[in-house]
């Protein structure tokens, strides 16, 4: 919990940085590109989280990728920042994130469709964040504020399930 709220924090000042200079979407940018690459490298998250190694150590390593983080030893947050960025990015631009899980990839039409479906339904423009999930077995699963759309395969095999249980 405390993390978040640093992580909070930093995002905030960050976004309203990069709003004085009109560099809210590249920044943004750079912090999501920042933050896959924290994920998926070993050898980075293992420079950012040893505590043997400097802050300018660690600056020189990642060249100019946030070096006020860096020097302030929140490195575990910069993974939590990003997020935290894009909320602030997409409430500034009047943007509704849409969390959509699916079985298999989409086609670039059937994600343009559902984009349009989902503007429709929203009533406002919106980001798509999808993500595969195999168990899910077909279908769809769309979260968006605290709205949550289960029209997935799965949950419809429990919903029977749990009927012929009942009969």
């Amino acid at each position: 919990m405390k993390d978040k709220r640093v992580a909070r924090h930093y995002a905030e000042a960050l976004f309203y940085a990069a709003q004085k200079m009109g560099q809210e979407e590249e920044v943004g940018e750079k912090l999501a590109s920042l933050k896959q690459i924290f994920e998926e490298d070993a050898e980075l998250q293992k420079i950012l989280s040893n505590p043997l190694i400097s802050p300018e150590e660690k600056e020189t390593a990642l060249k100019d990728l946030l070096p006020r983080l860096l020097s302030r030893k929140k490195e575990e947050v910069i993974a939590s920042i990003a997020p935290e960025y894009q909320r602030l990015l997409d409430k500034a631009r009047d943007v509704e994130p849409v969390e959509v899980t699916v079985a298999a990839p989409l086609s670039p039409a059937l994600e343009s469709e559902l984009e349009n479906r989902l503007i429709r339904l929203a009533g406002k423009t919106v980001r798509l964040e999808i993500k595969i999930d195999p168990q899910i077995l077909g279908g769809l699963v769309v979260r968006w504020g605290d709205r949550v759309i289960d029209a997935s395969v799965k949950k419809k095999l429990e919903f029977i399930g749990a009927h012929l249980k009942t009969v």
